[in-house]
């Protein structure tokens, strides 16, 4: 019978991951005022969730959100404002986001100070976001609240997406090993 002997992990592996563990959330606030950047930052500045702290990203318009997202897709949620420089400039960012950047991770959170120009049963009906937040409602603990349920909602999104990569290469692999006679022409293949 054949033992099969596995290499130890290596240190390098080890602190390849904790340093990951310090990666930080990254966070896109997409709004044409600089006071709800200001008042974001401010509140969540000493956020940390899982030991990992805030990295926020302040953009100004659904084009400059745009242009950031197609050079850097690595952010984990959003708040965006609805009314920029067309009263429905934020829906038109998240529908682009679903459909043309095809990303259904990012957790998206709809804010408007104009409540009028896109009522909330509509918009939670026809978009594909997570929240939406009248501003004059969000109270720096109510924030913070939205915040952590949506980075954990990432987190599990995220998990799950990592799980489902690992089962279809053990599917391969399995796929794979049926298929060779012998146990050294599996290596070799894997090789």
């Amino acid at each position: 019978m054949n033992d099969f002997i596995f290499k130890a992990e290596s240190e390098d592996t080890q602190d390849l991951a904790t340093s990951k563990s310090h990666k930080k959330w990254r966070i896109l606030v997409v709004d044409d005022d600089d006071s709800v950047h200001q008042v974001t930052k401010l509140v969540l500045t000493d956020a940390e969730i899982e030991n990992r702290q805030l990295e926020i990203i302040s953009v100004y318009s659904m084009e400059e959100a745009k242009e950031k997202l197609l050079k850097d897709n690595d952010f984990c949620m959003a708040f965006v404002d609805v009314v920029m420089e067309t009263d429905h400039a934020g829906l038109e960012l998240v529908q682009w986001i679903r459909e043309e950047l095809k990303n259904q991770d990012i957790r998206l959170v709809l804010r408007t100070g104009q409540a009028g120009s896109a009522p909330e049963a509509k918009v939670i009906k026809d978009y594909d976001i997570n929240d939406y937040k009248n501003k004059t409602e969000l109270t720096a603990i109510k924030l913070k609240t939205l915040l952590y349920s949506a980075l954990r909602a990432y987190r599990d999104i995220r998990t799950i997406e990592k799980h489902k990569h690992s089962l279809e290469k053990i599917i391969d692999a399995s796929a794979h090993f049926l298929q060779c006679d012998t146990v050294n022409q599996f290596a070799l293949y894997h090789h």
